[in-house]
């Protein structure tokens, strides 16, 4: 028995040092690639290329699988201050916007990184390029910043205006045999159509047409100031069909040369006085986020930013959406911290769970019941269960382009019983002890009495919404009723009929907490915490080393349109309970 003993304390020994080892040396491998790289940009360029999804809070995205590219979750706001930090990095002498040929943004994140790159190319005398071989209208719209825009002579200027396609499946279940009990409240709440009807509702193309306009005109506007060019010259691109457009976009004055890359790289050359046909080592912004460090201030004073991004979800634990648990402890955490003066609520969301939604909104009341401020900031989206958690907030600040409003509520619960029966030959049959024990089977039609009870439910749970509303707005719920019904807003017309009170970005919102908390000096904390599992940290450290050459099987776009699609119109089905949630997001 003692030898059993003896050889099993050496087997969790030789594991112990084994792990030991393995830790160290990473550290080893890490430290020297530190040295090595050194507090500079090697070259002096830091290169853009917003090809893969940006978060708000860096590391708060829910996981995709296996990857080895751990480095591509930077968040929106850390990438805006690095570009910030840049302006007086005398290591890098400029800036290269490399287009990808997706840029997955959604529009009001868009417009937040050109004003931080247009602040870049004003305040300093550091160049601001783009090259690109293919643009569509989000890296357009960031390449109107630059300096300069040069594109491939052979490339395409995708400039076609906003659109969408909304998938509807209700033929597809009739020949299925699925029904969809639907029961909302609001006229314009359209999330439900696609499961009981073959095409949009009037009030829907109203309502679409009307934000989609709104958007594209604060496109325009941005567009031609940065490149001060006419209008017209910006439309002919749009309703021109034309794929090989290059050089008429030079004609036009929306690019500044065409050339190949290599040509493009002799120019960068003689802007950082390197010989021709010598190497340029670029440092790309996770890399550069890894090599600087940045002052979030050093006051006792705080100003907690909690991001509230994703799907609001019951009784989730992951990364990347809003959550009762989750958000309580962070709550619970900020109302015990003294030196907490404010709250800044960041949300970008599409809303959710009803019932997840009005937990935050109660622990937000909370927070100002302890004196403490809360601000609310909007990203592209904080619409429906996204404003319900929002709607108490001391201030509410807005981008333009974030889409916000949609206060309305919805159930909707599958009917599979000709689908069982008729197609697939089963039947089912009960024994109940009362009327309602097998209430919201999916192969038990409802009655005239259920549907009654769902739609009353339905009706109270948007009743309630009106009134959450109504008091953080300082209004009546009739008055809000007349621009709830679940329509759809821009952040700009949302600000015009009075459910914002400010147009602006993160940034201002911090400066209106400082301003209502009455501190000049204050350091920002930033929730959720972000910590890494073990293995994120190895894969971290390999993938900073090599790039993982891993084949796409699809073109990027069309795989984020089909991911998206997919992705939007079945977590309609997660839930039990109402919802207060945007019909889609927008992928442009």
């Amino acid at each position: 028995m003692r030898q059993f003993f003896k050889f099993v304390f050496a087997s969790c020994l030789g594991v112990f040092l084994a792990f030991t080892l393995m830790f160290m040396i990473l550290m080893i491998i890490g430290l020297v690639s530190a040295a090595g790289s050194g507090p500079s940009v090697k070259d002096g360029i830091l290169v853009l290329d917003f090809s893969t999804p940006i978060p708000e809070r860096s590391g708060n995205v829910a996981s995709s699988g296996f990857s080895l590219n751990t480095n591509s979750d930077l968040g929106l706001h850390e990438m805006k201050r690095l570009i910030k930090h840049a302006q007086t990095d005398p290591s890098v002498d400029g800036i290269v916007y490399k287009v990808s040929p997706s840029t997955p943004l959604g529009m009001a994140s868009a417009s937040s990184l050109r004003e931080s790159l247009k602040e870049f190319r004003d305040s300093t005398d550091k160049f601001l390029y783009t090259y690109g071989d293919f643009f569509d209208n989000t890296s357009y719209l960031l390449a109107s910043s630059s300096d300069s825009i040069f594109a491939n002579p052979n490339g395409i200027m995708d400039i076609n205006g906003y659109g969408t396609m909304i998938p509807f499946f209700k033929g597809a279940m009739d020949k299925l045999g699925v029904d969809m009990n639907v029961f909302y409240a609001g006229q314009f709440k359209s999330a439900t159509e696609p499961y009981r009807r073959t095409e949009m509702s009037d009030q829907n193309k109203f309502q679409t047409r009307e934000y989609l306009t709104d958007n594209f005109e604060l496109y325009l506007e941005e567009v031609t100031q940065a490149r001060q060019v006419p209008r017209s010259h910006v439309m002919h691109m749009v309703n021109d069909l034309n794929l090989d457009n290059t050089h008429i976009a030079d004609s036009l004055g929306l690019v500044d040369g065409q050339m190949h890359w290599y040509e493009f790289e002799d120019l960068l050359r003689v802007k950082i006085n390197k010989k021709k046909g010598r190497a340029i080592s670029y440092t790309d912004i996770n890399t550069y986020a890894s090599i600087v460090s940045l002052d979030k201030g050093s006051s006792k004073n705080k100003i907690a930013v909690i991001y509230a991004e994703g799907e609001v979800q019951y009784d989730s634990n992951n990364r990347g959406s809003i959550t009762e648990g989750i958000y309580h402890k962070i709550f619970d955490k900020v109302r015990k911290d003294k030196r907490v003066k404010a709250v800044v609520l960041r949300v970008n969301s599409p809303g959710g769970s009803a019932f997840t939604s009005d937990v935050i909104w109660k622990e937000m009341k909370a927070l100002q019941a302890d004196s403490i401020p809360v601000i609310a900031s909007f990203g592209d989206y904080a619409a429906s269960g996204g404003y319900y958690i929002a709607a108490s907030a001391d201030t509410i600040v807005a981008h333009p382009k974030t889409l916000t409003g949609s206060i309305g509520v919805f159930s909707m619960f599958p009917n599979l019983t000709e689908l069982a029966e008729d197609k697939l030959g089963i039947t089912f049959d009960t024994v109940k002890t009362s009327p309602n024990a097998i209430f919201l089977s999916p192969f038990l039609e409802m009655n005239d009495r259920e549907k009654r009870a769902m739609q009353n439910y339905t009706d109270g749970m948007y009743d309630q919404f009106l009134s959450i509303v109504a008091e953080g707005r300082n209004s009546t719920k009739e008055e809000i009723h007349k621009v709830a019904q679940g329509r759809v807003w821009t952040g700009r017309k949302a600000r015009e009929i009075g459910l914002v009170d400010e147009l602006g970005g993160l940034e201002r919102a911090i400066e209106i907490a400082a301003e209502k908390a009455g501190v000049a000096n204050y350091k920002l904390v930033e929730y959720p915490k972000i910590e890494k599992e073990f293995w994120e940290e190895i894969l971290s450290e390999v993938s900073r080393s090599q790039e993982a050459g891993i084949s796409r099987l699809m073109d990027d776009k069309i795989e984020d349109q089909l991911t998206q699609t997919l992705k939007e119109s079945t977590v309609l089905l997660r839930y039990r309970e109402p919802l207060a949630r945007l019909p889609f997001k927008l992928v442009h």
